[in-house]
């Protein structure tokens, strides 16, 4: 079973997937900023890529990768980081924790 937290909060992008990201939501928010497109849904379609490439690039999450299982940070890319609660834990914290409980 997924938990919440992990659906929210596990980095699950990385690589070339991160780089496309960031590239295309910049793009898309750079023709929206220099009016390329004329049309009103075309406009809400380039905002909606262009917010969604960066944010998920920022935070490294993408919420239905993890519906889809789907992982693409390699471990040293994500350093067996997840954040929760707003602070950083380890999965070693976490085991120690289970182990104390």
């Amino acid at each position: 079973m997924v938990s919440l937290k992990q659906i929210l909060l596990k980095e699950n992008v990385g690589g070339l997937d991160l780089v496309l990201r960031a590239f295309f939501g910049s793009l898309a928010l750079s023709a929206l900023a220099l009016g390329v497109a004329r049309n009103s849904k075309w406009k809400w379609v380039l905002a909606l890529i262009g917010l969604t490439g960066l944010v998920s690039s920022i935070t490294r999450h993408c919420t239905p990768y993890v519906l889809l299982g789907i992982n693409t940070a390699t471990p040293k890319e994500s350093k067996g980081r997840d954040y929760i609660q707003g602070h950083e834990t380890t999965r070693k914290d976490e085991m120690l924790q289970e182990t104390m409980f």
